[in-house]
């Protein structure tokens, strides 16, 4: 047990104990924890965030990210593989790109956006 002083301890005589209050030490330390963010970058740069509160948490978020950068890597050779002029690729090799994307999984939509 911790004791704190009284507030109305300055109240009494200077011959007189001090009131003190008591309360069990456990209740001082309970601090709420914080959060841990796991942080991923896309291929297109942009940033995914997920709060954990503990390891298991954190291991999940990983695996699942370690899932999203295996695509990526993937993604991003297939586009390296094709010739590029200012930042996209040449317009005769986008027919056989959109083949390669569509085969890796992605539906016409996502190909659409990894080509824009």
């Amino acid at each position: 047990m911790t004791r704190e002083f009284n507030g109305n301890y300055k109240n009494h005589n200077n011959n007189e104990k001090p009131v003190y209050l008591t309360f069990a030490a456990s209740k001082m330390s309970n601090a709420v924890k914080p959060n841990t963010i796991v942080e991923f970058t896309d291929f297109r740069g942009k940033k995914h965030k997920v709060a954990v509160r503990n390891n298991t948490e954190m291991k999940k978020a990983m695996a699942f990210f370690a899932v999203l950068k295996r695509e990526a890597t993937n993604i991003n050779n297939i586009i390296a593989s094709f010739p590029m002029s200012y930042g996209r690729i040449e317009k005769k090799f986008i027919a056989e790109c959109k083949r390669d994307l569509k085969a890796l999984g992605l539906s016409g939509k996502a190909v659409e956006l990894v080509l824009a």
